[in-house]
């Protein structure tokens, strides 16, 4: 039991760190100046569950510093507290409190001292006229005197030693107190799980907290319950009917049922789309019930019960209308497995290019080696969509580090995303968190100005940074761009000399310049600060990144700003390719940069300069390089009529032109990482096992045709 407790616990705190993003999301929405209604309550019923889940299972600090949150998010949700930059500021740091809770109650960090905090929660309220605790008051405390009777109820105990029914019948009474008959605007048909008291569950409770929100209760169905010998105390019978307000939003009502076991019924409609509601008395159907209250307790005096019918002809079945929609089904899977199923996924698509290898195109007809195919396809596109994930995982956490850095150097930040939905897979988003922290805090530190700089220059107070993400192709470009200074060349490279990392007499261009901030131990700062000037930081973007399969880039304009650019591989695993000869071996060519291949005509590619050819493509010239010069390889015997030009697109040079000396075929291939087994290469991206058990190297075209390396190398022993 215990272990399964711990299971359950831990997807808790799963869903608490879920909760955490959208809570810091929403608020960070709310201090750039998102007020509405549904950035509030997105923030509410976040605190909201993890208040509700933290008081599950025990965690006492962590539910009742959710709920004075939670007070605070209530007032201001309803407008009673206007959402001010002030207000802002103190939910956003009871929000780093809530998540220290969290740490704590999972075990990772020490309880946090929030006395501070709480009382600038209690500040808030206050300054609005509401009591301590008053902000939440409708939403967390009965309004009615229905509390404390079961409270007196539960002193009357029958000869069994619990009270089944005493409770629930004395809250239900509504013939002595009639009241008069209101319209409702909503309707609740509520029916717990039937093992929801064996599970812990308290239905009670869901109850007086619609109960809290203006809810009456207008129906129990008593239909279920057994003779009092026959009830099972651990099982639920009862199902209600609560009338509640207009004034009360649907979202508020949907989060009183946020931990109900999925079997339970909650239906929550208008009042004008709900079955007629008439006001009927008990009839012989509650005898069984009261001959056995008469028999188990001495002399209780019969409450009256008035009770209102369901709208269906059998009180024991659940109305059509009301059934509950099929909820979506899904399931927590350790990534640890995902990894090996990816693996395996690998190995039979390896197996499938060696029975491609190895059998005439007659026999793969025969055993229908082409639908295997199609069917591994299939296999493997569904794997990796079940490791896709949105990198608003990883840019979630930007917002938070802003706020802390700006307030450390003193400068306003503002911050831009845009293509937060880009899936990726689930092991670059797990790898990016280091390298893109690294670069917010560079574009902080080095990159805005401090606000007066700003106004001297003709710029805002404020800096901007623009926080991005797009697919193309088969890779993924995360950039991160500020409107600060830019980089200072001439310093740049005189530190690079004063450290040794470069000769006095090095001639090097602007992006060589700008990809020395990259160096081990590099660093311009004056003074070592907590922010930087340990010389460690963009050279863990780029070994980082580099081991990923991917590259950084680097753009800076003096005095607009500086874009930092990670070029990383969409998948980790498996890639559509071409496999090419050069110099005599087997490289894949990834397909999603393959425009189309040439038989060059005569005449048809020329030189420019000694170093440099083009190829003619429809009137349109475009750059030309051979593979084997640009890895300095043996060159082959070919003319350059006898071989092929591969079109290829890249993201910094557009359309280019290698030539190779033969294509032999078109595979899926599985990437093996040159990082675990060997060491990263600039140009490749990885190794593959092809059919007959060589080994390919596997091209990164954005890499071999990127403006700082494509016109690196001198071609060698090309025709003229």
């Amino acid at each position: 039991m215990s272990d399964e407790m711990d299971e359950i616990q831990g997807i808790f705190f799963e869903e608490c760190a879920e909760g955490l993003a959208v809570a810091e999301q929403g608020l960070s929405a709310m201090r750039a100046g998102d007020l509405s209604s549904e950035t509030i309550a997105g923030v509410f019923r976040a605190v909201h569950s993890i208040k509700g889940g933290a008081g599950a299972f025990g965690h006492a600090a962590l539910t009742a510093f959710a709920h004075r949150f939670e007070n605070v998010m209530d007032e201001v949700r309803a407008g009673r507290i206007p959402a001010t930059p002030g207000v802002t500021d103190v939910m956003l740091s009871a929000f780093d409190i809530l998540t220290d809770h969290v740490a704590a109650a999972r075990g990772t960090a020490p309880l946090p001292q929030d006395a501070a905090v709480l009382a600038a929660l209690e500040n808030v309220l206050e300054t609005k006229g509401v009591g301590v605790g008053g902000g939440a008051t409708a939403a967390s405390a009965p309004a009615t005197p229905e509390a404390p009777q079961p409270e007196a109820e539960e002193s009357d105990e029958d000869e069994f030693g619990f009270r089944p029914v005493g409770v629930a019948l004395d809250i239900f009474d509504a013939a002595e107190e009639p009241v008069e008959p209101v319209e409702p605007d909503w309707i609740i048909d509520f029916a717990p799980s039937h093992a929801a008291l064996a599970n812990g569950g308290e239905p009670l409770l869901l109850v007086r907290e619609v109960e809290a929100l203006g809810g009456t209760i207008a129906n129990v169905d008593l239909s279920a319950l057994p003779p009092l010998r026959a009830m099972e105390p651990e099982q639920s019978y009862l199902r209600w009917t609560i009338n509640v307000p207009a004034s009360v939003e649907e979202s508020t009502l949907t989060d009183c049922f946020d931990f109900v076991a999925p079997d339970s019924v909650v239906s929550i409609v208008r009042a004008e789309s709900a079955a007629p509601v008439a006001s009927v008395t008990a009839t012989a159907e509650l005898d069984p019930i009261r001959e056995d209250l008469a028999e188990a307790a001495p002399e209780p005096s019969a409450p009256t019960l008035t009770l209102v019918p369901t709208a269906s002809p059998s009180p024991s079945a659940v109305p059509p209308e009301r059934a509950p929609e099929p909820a979506a089904q899904t399931i927590r899977v350790d990534l640890i497995k995902l990894d090996l199923l990816l693996n395996l996924v690998g190995e039979l698509v390896i197996r499938n290019s060696i029975l491609a290898d190895r059998l005439t195109p007659a026999d793969q007809q025969r055993v229908e080696l082409p639908e295997l195919a199609r069917l591994t396809r299939q296999i493997q596109d569904n794997v990796m969509s079940l490791r896709a994930q949105p990198i608003r995982q990883a840019f979630s956490r930007v917002p938070r580090m802003l706020r802390d850095l700006s307030a450390e150097t003193g400068k306003q930040v503002i911050l831009e995303t845009t293509g937060e939905t880009t899936e990726v897979d689930k092991g670059v988003i797990e790898k990016i968190g280091d390298p893109l922290t690294h670069m917010i805090r560079n574009a902080i530190d080095h990159g805005v100005e401090p606000p007066a700089d700003r106004i001297a220059k003709g710029k805002d107070a404020h800096g901007t940074i623009r926080l991005s993400a797009e697919q193309k192709g088969a890779r993924i470009f995360v950039r991160v761009a500020d409107d600060g200074r830019g980089i200072d060349r001439v310093r740049v490279r005189a530190k690079a000399i004063e450290k040794g990392i470069i000769q006095a007499d090095a001639q090097l261009t602007d992006e060589e310049i700008d990809q020395l901030i990259c160096a081990p131990g590099f660093s311009t700062a004056e003074t070592i600060s907590n922010i930087s000037g340990r010389g460690v930081g963009m050279d863990v973007v780029r070994s980082n990144v580099e081991a990923l399969g991917g590259r950084v880039e680097i753009a800076s304009t003096p005095g607009e700003g500086t874009t930092f650019t990670m070029i990383l591989p969409l998948t980790l695993a498996i890639l559509d390719g071409m496999i090419v000869r050069l110099g005599g071996q087997r490289y894949v060519l990834p397909l999603a940069n393959v425009i189309e291949t040439v038989q060059p005509a005569p005449g048809q590619v020329k030189r420019t300069s000694p170093t440099n050819e083009v190829i003619d493509m429809r009137g349109q010239y475009l750059p030309v390089k051979r593979a084997t010069d640009i890895f300095d390889l043996p060159g082959s015997n070919r003319s350059l009529e006898d071989s092929l030009v591969v079109i290829v697109e890249s993201e910094s040079a557009g359309h280019v032109g290698l030539i190779v000396d033969t294509i032999d075929d078109r595979r899926e291939v599985v990437i093996k990482s040159l990082d675990q087994n060997l060491y990263p290469i600039r140009g490749l991206g990885g190794a593959t096992i092809l059919g007959d058990g060589s080994i390919a190297l596997i091209l990164d075209i954005e890499a071999l045709v990127a403006s700082n390396s494509f016109n690196r190398f001198t071609p060698k022993g090309i025709a003229a």
